[in-house]
């Protein structure tokens, strides 16, 4: 059985990057692409992509106007179904003991 992806915190790290956290441990900052379309294209513009929080429900990442991206896509176990729209900097997995 197959755990969900759960995003657990996200922080706007100015321009087109934010660092996004999972549940299990995973840490990625993304430089998001300006190429959206359709009712997503607000992700464009800094200032909107700026507002972003993680939806309490879905656990993943959300913006005003009910915008919110798939999990697993952001978390690298999916292709996304319509294009690449951010570039993985980095990321790192936390080690607990």
């Amino acid at each position: 059985m197959t755990q969900c992806v759960r995003v657990t915190a996200v922080k706007y790290l100015g321009g087109r990057r934010l660092e996004v956290v999972f549940a299990d441990g995973l840490s990625r900052h993304l430089d998001f692409h300006t190429d959206w379309f359709g009712n997503i294209a607000q992700l464009n513009r800094d200032d909107f992509l700026a507002q972003v929080s993680v939806d309490p429900i879905a656990q993943t990442l959300c913006w005003p106007k009910d915008i919110d991206l798939d999990p697993e896509v952001l978390h690298g176990d999916c292709e996304p179904a319509t294009g690449a729209y951010f570039t993985v900097v980095s990321e790192f997995r936390a080690i607990c003991n």
